[in-house]
């Protein structure tokens, strides 16, 4: 008898991936352990997400036993440089969540395709909004590592060219320029992310102030914590700055918290339900530094020194900033594709250019970027469908957010309404030991549910937007 082939569940709200070949040992699942035989009561290890809310993943797409390879695929050119790619090729920059959703939503529509993804990081295979949740569950960087760049190319039937920065889009010539060659596209999607957003600080410690964006930057802090118990300071009161500051503690190290705004989560919660989150923190002993900015950081023996813009000082370990993030904009400005906050795409997530897409972090849609990965895995099927001639655009309603603070889980959907509504524009359907439900009365739909409530998040969700 042939076993049933092991399947994977994935977890859109944080990208976690339920592997029934390997089960899971934190949640009490031996390997083996099938969908159906997991408890009722099982919760996602990243944001305490119940089983129900796990969806399929599709298998490892089929491919040709022998996929086509471009002749130009790996050529020399005049000039004895590489060249990649091919008049036929899908060309994708970027190798983040969006760039492989791509990668794969492609691939099961056409098996024969020629892709080619390129990017100037590793192009590991991670969920990343684990970063901020990895200290308290005891993750090493290796740990979240789902796949290489290699792996998940070779699953997929595709060609990864990593550590390749792409200098320049050439449309005329539908060619990438890149310090390895140059890259011939048919079609090219543009998963460029975003950057943290560079904080104007002083200081002859400047330099050391950290930015988390990434699986090599996380890397990075882990080795300055080297294990011992630190005093961090966080540049940010969002949702990442949040998120890191529950993890560090968990972790046991003292923060700091230094942000313009007079509440955490300004621009995402209503202020009862910040002040509320901020009472948690207080409990792990944060330290708030709410209304300042930093104006500067200096070497102090051991420590650094950091000087906030109303003068007041105080000593730290080290300098975290979680300060929001820019869409990376720049190559698709260079080259003539129109740019607002992010690159402009429609629907189908087409931009300006012919053949050229762009999604994810660095693509404003209607005047919005959408950075959270249910949005990101709906845009790449939008432009896969595109391809395939078919018509499934993007729908771009408000994403649901899950902040993934334990000391008060969140869940909250069309963040700006519910950051600026009236108090008196909220109906409290309930308010209890377990946590809050409040609904918005407007026509724009948006609720925020908090402790055990939060798990709703979904439920709720698909009961507004289907």
């Amino acid at each position: 008898m042939t076993e049933t082939p092991y399947h994977k569940w994935i977890c859109d709200a944080c990208g976690y991936i339920y592997d029934e070949a390997k089960g899971d040992a934190d949640g009490g699942l031996p390997p083996g352990t099938r969908y159906e035989d997991m408890p009722e009561d099982w919760q996602c290890p990243l944001c305490g997400l119940r089983k129900l809310d796990l969806r399929p993943l599709p298998d490892a797409p089929a491919v040709a036993a022998s996929p086509p390879a471009a002749p130009e695929s790996t050529a020399v050119d005049r000039h004895g440089g590489r060249r990649f790619g091919s008049a036929e090729h899908l060309v994708i920059v970027g190798a983040g969540i969006a760039g492989w959703s791509v990668a794969e939503a492609v691939r099961r529509r056409d098996p024969n395709l020629p892709i080619l993804l390129v990017t100037a990081c590793e192009g590991a295979v991670y969920a990343k909004p684990s970063l901020s949740t990895a200290l308290a569950h005891g993750r090493a960087p290796a740990d979240l590592v789902e796949a290489s760049a290699e792996q998940r190319a070779a699953e997929l039937g595709i060609e990864a060219l990593t550590r390749t920065r792409v200098i320049k889009i050439d449309p005329a010539k539908r060619r990438l320029i890149t310090a390895r060659g140059g890259i011939t596209y048919a079609r090219l999607v543009l998963a460029l992310g975003a950057r943290q957003r560079q904080l104007d600080v002083a200081g002859d410690a400047a330099a050391a102030v950290l930015r988390v964006n990434d699986l090599r930057s996380y890397r990075d802090l882990r080795q300055r914590l080297d294990g011992d118990r630190r005093h961090i300071t966080l540049l940010g009161a969002g949702l990442i700055g949040c998120e890191l500051a529950d993890d560090l503690c968990a972790a046991g190290h003292r923060v700091s918290i230094v942000d313009p705004n007079q509440r955490p989560l300004a621009a995402l919660l209503p202020a009862d339900i910040a002040e509320l989150l901020r009472a948690r923190f207080d409990a792990k002993g944060v330290e708030w530094r709410l209304g300042q900015t930093l104006a500067r950081v200096d070497h102090a023996d051991s420590a650094l020194r950091a000087t906030l813009a109303d003068g007041s000082t105080f000593a730290t370990d080290l300098v975290l900033s979680a300060a929001g993030l820019l869409p990376i904009t720049e190559p698709a400005a260079r080259a003539g594709i129109a740019v607002g906050h992010g690159i402009i795409a429609d629907r189908r997530l087409r931009t300006s250019l012919p053949d050229v897409y762009a999604l994810g972090d660095c693509a404003e849609v209607e005047g919005r970027c959408f950075s959270y990965i249910e949005p990101i895995r709906r845009q790449a099927e939008a432009i896969a469908a595109d391809m395939a001639g078919e018509h499934v655009p993007f729908q771009p309603r408000p994403p649901l957010v899950r902040v993934k603070t334990p000391s008060l889980p969140i869940s909250v959907c069309n963040g700006r309404v519910a950051a600026d509504a009236d108090p008196t524009d909220w109906r409290c359907v309930s308010d209890d030991a377990d946590g809050a439900r409040l609904e918005h009365t407007g026509t724009e739909p948006a609720f925020v549910l908090t402790g055990s409530y939060a798990r709703l998040g979904t439920e709720l969700y698909r009961s507004h937007f289907g």
